[in-house]
């Protein structure tokens, strides 16, 4: 087992790309084998060890795991944990405490007993006459509305419309709250994931020369190829044309663009008075306060990663970051403190804790956190 120097100077020509495959091997063996032994553990202060233990275990070892075989280690997984090489190291030199107990303390105000959890499956059904079911209340199969069969629940987060006669058709919504993420699969085949604080409003059917859909917040489609019948989505001040393809769309009403990225095929996105054709890795950016578009290149592991359980900030505002904390914990933010180009970059789960996220944040020296409740206060 390595010693705490040698530690320390394998995993700094880790991050600088120089390890060898035996290196490498040592690094990985390190952390499988990773234990507390040196040290000293007052359980009073610093609560039970084996909780401790296992809950930081499971922390380190979830960022460290490799993604793709095909590619070095290094690379494989940089990206989704070099904002915890700071933290890896700090446990090594000046212990668990540090890192996790007095951290951990230190960002929430005793006298609460409030746990912020993160957000998972969650969404409510909408009909047309204004009725609200809750999808996590329903039990697993058709979804009978009235002895009308509407949609099939087909598993825990996942909603199903299947072909209907059109004297049948409605139009429905989904509608996440903060802290929630649905998916559903529309009635031509088209599958759509709403994000946190989202929506869709769609017929259970499509009929006529285009199928149209209204969304507002975060949604990702995954559009079925019908050459006859464009797939047409209305959002925040633009609409999108598309055959088939797959894109994501942001379109927060508190965010201060809207933006559509396009992952493969074309698409059509008529905005601000005028019309752009982007073509995959392209996105156009509105911004509302400007009443501007630009059109960007954008890094795909940024768009996918809300569906693959991370979060990823890609030179950030804090402000920008925080929003998206909030609607995923359900939680208020205040700031104390100036605020202006402060920029975040980093991956972290989305599924962990919510002081795992700010302790990643905390890392770069620039932003402090205490919690109160559900409420965050981001001190700069």
């Amino acid at each position: 087992m390595l010693t705490k120097e040698e530690y320390i100077k394998l995993y700094e020509k880790y991050l600088a790309g120089h390890c060898s495959e035996e290196e490498l091997s040592q690094l990985q063996d390190y952390q499988d084998k990773f234990q507390l032994e040196e040290i000293t553990w007052d359980e009073e202060t610093m609560g039970d060890k084996g909780e401790i233990k296992t809950r930081l275990y499971i922390r380190l070892h979830r960022e460290m795991q490799t993604n793709n075989d095909n590619l070095p280690l290094y690379r494989q997984s940089m990206r989704k944990w070099w904002v915890y090489a700071a933290a890896a190291i700090v446990l090594i030199i000046g212990g668990l405490y540090w890192l996790v107990a007095e951290r951990e303390t230190s960002f929430v105000d005793e006298t609460e007993t409030i746990v912020i959890v993160p957000g998972g499956d969650n969404a409510v059904l909408i009909l047309d006459d204004g009725t609200e079911v809750s999808l996590n209340e329903l039990q697993l199969g058709n979804v009978t509305i009235n002895g009308k069969v509407l949609a099939d629940k087909a598993g825990e987060g996942e909603l199903r419309y299947g072909e209907m006669s059109e004297d049948e058709i409605r139009y429905h919504t989904i509608r996440t709250p903060r802290g929630g993420q649905y998916q559903v699969t529309l009635a031509d085949g088209t599958k759509v994931w709403l994000n946190a604080s989202s929506s869709i409003r769609f017929p259970t059917a499509f009929i006529g020369t285009e199928r149209f859909v209204e969304m507002e917040g975060e949604v990702f489609f995954d559009v079925q190829k019908d050459t006859g019948r464009p797939f047409v989505v209305k959002s925040d001040n633009q609409e999108i044309t598309v055959l088939g393809t797959q894109f994501n769309v942001m379109a927060y009403p508190d965010e201060e663009g809207v933006k559509t990225s396009l992952i493969e095929g074309k698409v059509a996105v008529d905005i601000a008075g005028s019309n752009y054709t982007l073509k995959p890795g392209e996105r156009s950016v509105y911004d509302k306060t400007k009443r501007q578009v630009t059109t960007e290149t954008f890094d795909l592991e940024e768009i996918l990663a809300w569906q693959e359980g991370y979060f990823m900030f890609n030179e950030e505002s804090i402000e920008h970051v925080m929003r998206k904390i909030a609607r995923w914990y359900d939680v208020e933010v205040e700031y104390k403190g100036n605020m202006k180009g402060k920029l975040f970059s980093g991956t972290v789960s989305r599924f962990g804790q919510v002081y795992e996220v700010l302790d990643m944040l905390e890392l770069t020296g620039t932003v402090t956190f205490k919690i109160e409740g559900r409420r965050i206060l981001v001190m700069g």
